[in-house]
């Protein structure tokens, strides 16, 4: 296998390593604040963040491998900044949760767009793959 070839497997474990762990970590932020478990839940709240931090940088290095169609990529990347501009509502009903039980609706509604909105991040980037070409 040559340098390249080696390279590309290395981006795509690694692609695939980051979005794993953001999917975990996400389901797992999830499950201790369904639980009232509120420090352990902070703690994989932000850690979530940096996976998805992560996950966004290795799939921006990733991406670049390749050659994509133009609305395929807007449809992602829409989605995309449609999911992180959810974040500051899920952190902002979350921290008025923290005093005041009645925000708990809006705390879930904003976890729910921002999953859904993860979600199809997800599902339109491997739409996106479906036919991307290899830069050369």
């Amino acid at each position: 296998m040559g340098r390249d070839g080696i390279f590309s497997a290395l981006n795509t474990a690694a692609f695939l390593a980051n979005l794993a762990a953001t999917v975990v970590l996400l389901a797992l932020t999830i499950r201790s604040g369904r639980a009232g478990r509120r420090r352990r839940h902070y703690l994989l709240a932000a850690l979530t963040l940096l996976s998805l931090a992560a996950a966004i940088g290795q799939a921006e290095l990733y991406g670049r491998a390749y050659r994509f169609e133009p609305l395929r990529l807007r449809v992602h990347l829409c989605c995309a900044a449609l999911a992180l501009l959810a974040v500051p509502f899920v952190a902002v009903t979350g921290w008025r949760l923290r005093t005041r039980p009645q925000a708990r609706p809006a705390h879930r509604r904003a976890v729910g767009a921002f999953v859904v909105l993860a979600g199809l991040a997800i599902l339109t980037a491997g739409w996106m793959f479906l036919n991307a070409e290899p830069r050369l």
